[in-house]
């Protein structure tokens, strides 16, 4: 049985998601940061997804991403495929998902994606042609008759960048190396984010899963969801937990590749999505993880002579074509991944 269907692969058993409050990873007083760290590390050691408080991003734009993901979900299947996926060349777009029914098929989710794009860095880095070309978002489509979309959706990568970063020296620290450990690694990041609309299900849908039960492989995910609610995490005793919505927090959980560099001191937590509430269901996730071409070894800090390194140093781009070669040997088992 796969990872994603056997609750032995799942985390010590919780009974709820927990909050964590992260003002203090922002402030100048280093003990406050650490304690802000350690709060951070012994929920990802132990649950693999939180709540996150006071992250810095304002509720009003918030607000707008989502109303606008709400306006263009709505527009006419002909308007959105004019940024069909397949007319780029990264796969940054528009996609439709369908689930079969006694009488053919449904819509089942539509997903809007589009990923880092160095002109967008507040960092701004000066990157080679050869390394900006790893930049997929170098590649992303827009609606050519919609300014306000695209500004408003590069205005918040840009913000989560900023907390991304943010994030990453906290577990840095958290995990007992410095704060800067991993920021040679985060020059020009792998980002991919999703504006995604799960139809309530079509009567008599064979697929019940908006997303069925998987883990993300990338290094960490930080999820926007309405009020909707059909985001469930797995326990220890195989039972769904649900991370139901709160307005304000975001939820943060660890990915694949993040366990894999802490030598699984943190751990990635399977979870599923099921738009069981006979309504319209928006999300946004966002997938940080480091630059495509940087070789991430396990942390020297989570290695010991009696804890050596469980993995050997990978990069990205090797990384997600192991998994995504996993992924087609065992479809037929149910495995899904998350990857934008």
């Amino acid at each position: 049985m796969s990872r994603s269907m056997n609750a032995s692969f799942a985390v010590k058993t919780f009974e709820e998601v927990p909050h964590v409050d992260i003002g203090n990873i922002f402030s100048d007083d280093y003990e406050h940061r650490l304690q802000a760290a350690k709060e951070v590390a012994d929920v990802c050691k132990t649950v693999g997804f939180m709540y996150i408080k006071n992250h810095g991003i304002s509720q009003d734009l918030i607000d707008e991403l989502f109303e606008l993901s709400r306006r263009y979900h709505a527009q006419p299947l002909e308007v959105k495929k004019e940024q069909d996926v397949y007319k780029s060349p990264t796969l940054r777009g528009y996609e439709i998902h369908y689930t079969k029914t006694p009488d053919g098929e449904a819509v089942k989710k539509g997903s809007f994606l589009y990923s880092y794009d160095p002109d967008n860095d507040p960092q701004r880095p000066h990157l080679s042609p050869e390394k900006r070309e790893l930049c997929i978002g170098i590649h992303n489509q827009w609606p050519d008759h919609w300014p306000e979309f695209r500004t408003t959706l590069l205005r918040y990568q840009a913000e989560l960048l900023k907390l991304s970063r943010a994030l990453l020296r906290t577990f840095a620290l958290g995990l007992g190396a410095e704060e800067s450990y991993f920021d040679p690694m985060v020059t020009a990041p792998f980002v991919s984010i999703i504006l995604q609309h799960y139809a309530p299900r079509a009567p008599g849908a064979e697929d019940l899963d908006g997303l069925g039960a998987h883990s993300d492989f990338e290094t960490f995910t930080i999820l926007n969801q309405d009020m909707t609610g059909g985001l469930d995490i797995l326990n220890k005793n195989g039972m769904y937990v649900p991370a139901k919505p709160i307005r304000g927090p975001f939820v943060v959980n660890v990915g694949d590749f993040l366990q894999r560099i802490s030598n699984d001191k943190f751990v990635s937590t399977v979870h599923r999505v099921r738009n069981t509430s006979g309504l319209d269901r928006y999300s946004i996730p966002f997938f940080f993880s480091f630059n495509m071409d940087v070789a991430v070894p396990v942390m020297p800090a989570c290695t010991s002579e009696d804890n050596p390194a469980k993995y050997e140093p990978r990069d990205l781009h090797e990384y997600t074509a192991e998994r995504r070669r996993l992924k087609k040997q065992t479809h037929d088992q149910g495995v899904h991944d998350a990857l934008g």
